[in-house]
């Protein structure tokens, strides 16, 4: 009886230490992602986007900065909406230290799409398109994070797919920080040359 006790109690350990070594196994398999402060560039102060109507006298004053403190670069594209606009995306500035003044005047922009000012008129805007690489390499942009597939059983073909944001891709921002008010995000934003709304 003694021996098959201790058979007993032989195997019972072997398959707790069995499903101990599982388990861990288990965990190694399923880590969850290390998480931490990203690259994220917000403005100082929530600017104005209307830069004033007459382009001769126009002014955007806006600093940004790195709330995080991780980001080693950070640099700006604009896209210019007026007659005779280039297609492509024009450098505009870039830093690696903050605060950083990313203001302009209708001068500036002249000189910079190498047009006369007056070929700038009221309602013509500047769309901008902000890059922050942080100093581990991760770069962070205007484009939203990629989207998982709601319904699996759906090919991203059929009319009835439906793309949702969602999934992490170690980078870029999210729709929330492109959309949210409140966060004064620096990745995307138009300049407008028209005037600002009169305050009651």
């Amino acid at each position: 009886m003694k021996n098959i006790n201790k058979i007993f109690s032989v195997a019972l350990g072997v398959v707790l230490a069995a499903g101990t070594f599982t388990s861990c196994e288990d965990e190694d398999k399923a880590r969850f992602p290390e998480l931490g402060n990203g690259g994220f560039i917000k403005f100082v102060e929530a600017p104005v986007f209307d830069a004033g109507a007459d382009p001769t006298s126009a002014n955007f004053d806006a600093m940004v900065e790195d709330p995080n403190g991780t980001v080693a670069s950070y640099e700006l594209e604009v896209v210019g909406d007026f007659d005779g606009a280039p297609e492509d995306t024009l450098s505009f500035r870039s830093t690696t230290t903050f605060p950083f003044d990313v203001g302009f005047t209708g001068a500036d922009m002249a000189a910079l799409f190498n047009v006369p000012i007056e070929t700038f008129q009221e309602g013509d805007s500047f769309e901008f398109f902000g890059t922050a690489t942080t100093t581990d390499g991760v770069v962070y942009n205007s484009e939203a994070t990629a989207f998982i597939q709601p319904t699996p059983d759906l090919d991203p073909s059929d009319p009835d797919f439906v793309a949702e944001p969602g999934a992490w891709n170690m980078g870029t921002t999210d729709n929330v920080l492109l959309t949210a008010e409140g966060l004064l995000q620096a990745f995307n934003y138009e300049v407008e040359f028209t005037d600002p709304p009169v305050e009651d």
